[in-house]
């Protein structure tokens, strides 16, 4: 191997060390600037602050004058003045939130952040998107529709989140298609979003039920557990029983179970067979515990003798949850062979209401 020159080695140490410094003095030289902007902003926005809150306080036959007062400001003290509006906007609520809204209409802030959903940079995108669904904008909400597919990860983020925000249901089955594709939003967000959109939304997501897509029709099933729509229990059941994909059914049972409907009985029952996945029968033992139907007593007890200790301790937990009966039949299980699944599971279910009552987030499982 030939060695370098000194010199070349020297120069380039000085080049790197020059690199360095230019690129620490240009981090110092925005820090500093972004430090002015702020508190040029503060000291600008200082006195009409105090009106803003006056606003925010103030009842209805004053509002109206403190409004014009402040909807009157010059563009130079909005600017300033604007980041406060629109931080206060997911803070505060009625009367309070619907002057900001107003506020933020009358000085045109609505129709620039329309504006911007279509500007080349992504965080200016996003910010606009933010703003729109803290502003609950529906004229916005084909332009976020399209916004789901975007190229950013995080202005298809805020687009989920502003279209949830808004709570308009048409856009139900844009969110659903936005789960798959060259562009995704992610699961957690989207179920979310949909959960907000309210009661008219629930036929564009029951529609989601008959997507090619799995990942679609889980995610469907779940927001209608999550919303409470007792009147689409046919359509669970109808997943929980011929839906081809093990998530989907699982879903189902949890969304079943949430409901509370006695139509849900029969079919989580028959999820308990053996022959089905142990993540279901699990959350299907769960469900019925759920359900509160004392005819489940005997399906569940037969579950604590189960060879997968999972199944088990949810079948105990769930007996826990039937009351009385559920106790009793714990109790029988307990008192029965010692040395059996059946009765270590019961004794540590029964344990465990003992110590600390009946706590469904700790997992009751004996593994023999």
């Amino acid at each position: 191997m030939i060695p370098l020159p000194v010199g070349l080695v020297t120069g380039a140490l000085l080049d790197l060390l020059a690199a360095g410094l230019a690129l620490s003095l240009l981090i110092v030289g925005i820090r500093v600037v972004r430090t002015h902007r702020r508190r040029r902003h503060e000291r600008i926005a200082a006195p009409v602050r105090v009106l803003l809150l006056e606003l925010l306080c103030a009842p209805d036959d004053e509002q109206s004058e403190l409004l014009d007062r402040i909807a009157r400001i010059d563009r130079r003290t909005w600017v300033a003045l604007e980041p406060t509006v629109t931080s206060m906007l997911g803070k505060v609520t009625g009367r309070a939130r619907t002057a900001l809204v107003l506020l933020c209409e009358r000085r045109g802030s609505a129709a620039a952040a329309l504006a911007d959903l279509g500007s080349r940079t992504a965080p200016r995108r996003g910010r606009a998107a933010q703003l729109l669904g803290q502003l609950g904008h529906r004229p916005a909400v084909p332009a976020l529709c399209r916004l789901l597919g975007d190229r950013d990860r995080e202005v298809r983020l805020a687009a989920a989140r502003a279209l949830g925000r808004i709570g308009d249901p048409v856009a139900a089955p844009r969110l659903l298609r936005s789960l798959h594709g060259p562009r995704t939003v992610p699961p957690r967000v989207v179920t979310a979003a949909l959960t907000s959109l309210g009661p008219e939304a629930l036929p564009g997501v029951v529609a989601g039920l008959r997507d090619p897509s799995p990942l679609v029709r889980a995610v469907a099933v779940e927001v209608l557990g999550t919303t409470g729509a007792i009147a689409r229990t046919p359509e669970i059941v109808r997943a929980l029983r011929e839906d081809p994909d093990t998530e989907v059914r699982i879903r189902a049972a949890r969304a079943l179970g949430r409901l509370g409907m006695p139509e849900g009985l029969a079919p989580l029952v028959a999820a308990l067979g053996p022959d089905r996945p142990a993540a279901l029968r699990m959350v299907a033992a769960g469900a019925l515990g759920g359900l509160g139907a004392v005819a489940a007593t005997v399906p569940l007890t037969r579950l604590l003798g189960d060879v997968d200790a999972h199944v088990a301790g949810a079948a105990a937990r769930a007996l826990l949850r039937l009351g009385p009966q559920g106790g009793a039949a714990l109790r029988q299980a307990a008192d029965g062979r010692p040395g059996t699944r059946a009765a270590a599971q019961a004794r540590a279910a029964l344990a465990e209401r003992a110590v600390g009552g009946t706590r469904h987030d700790v997992l009751v499982e004996v593994t023999l």
